[in-house]
């Protein structure tokens, strides 16, 4: 714990089974490539802060969650709505694969979850791989994402799915497809 926030507590969950969640959740909640994730995070009782949260996370983003259902995700002002895609489906990430474990241990807990984290703790650098996995995962559905690339190359992918240039590269690397 720092201060009165906890950090995330990465699952142990493989790659493919945090992507598996992240796509099968993405489809229950009829989410698809290109929605809106702003409103997605509204209409489950988030709110998006463009600005710090005052703990070094104003090139970044972060989440301090309260509740599942009451949250704040903080997207920087220096980064484009491409990025902050990214960065709030990460910080969802957090909140749906790492709170659960928290309040589970205090049901009282705060959790801060920001990117900047000590490069020598494993745990955290195992949640920061979590949430990036789900984020890809949640934004670009393997199946969407590689039709999208067959239909129109991974540029075309990255335009349907509202996500950056470099963010599509890295699936398409990871799906073997580039």
């Amino acid at each position: 714990m720092t201060g009165n926030f906890y950090a995330p507590k990465p699952l142990g969950a493989s790659k493919a089974g945090v992507e598996r969640f992240a796509e099968d959740l993405a489809r229950q909640i009829g989410f698809g490539p290109g929605d809106s994730i702003e409103e997605l995070v509204q209409r489950v009782g988030g709110k998006l802060v463009v600005g710090t949260s005052g703990s070094g996370d104003e090139d970044s983003g972060s989440i301090i969650a309260r509740e599942t259902d009451d949250f704040d995700i903080f997207v920087s002002r220096h980064t484009s709505l491409k990025r902050d895609r990214f960065t709030i489906a990460h910080e969802l990430g957090h909140l749906l694969l790492h709170f659960k474990a928290i309040k589970e241990q205090d049901p009282s807990a705060v959790m801060r979850a920001t990117r900047n984290v000590d490069p020598s703790d494993s745990e955290q650098q195992r949640a920061e791989w979590e949430a990036n996995w789900f984020a890809a995962a949640f934004l670009m559905p393997s199946d969407d994402f590689i039709a999208a690339v067959e239909e129109g190359g991974v540029s075309f992918a990255a335009a349907t799915c509202g996500v950056s240039q470099v963010a599509a590269e890295i699936r398409a690397k990871n799906l073997s497809i580039s």
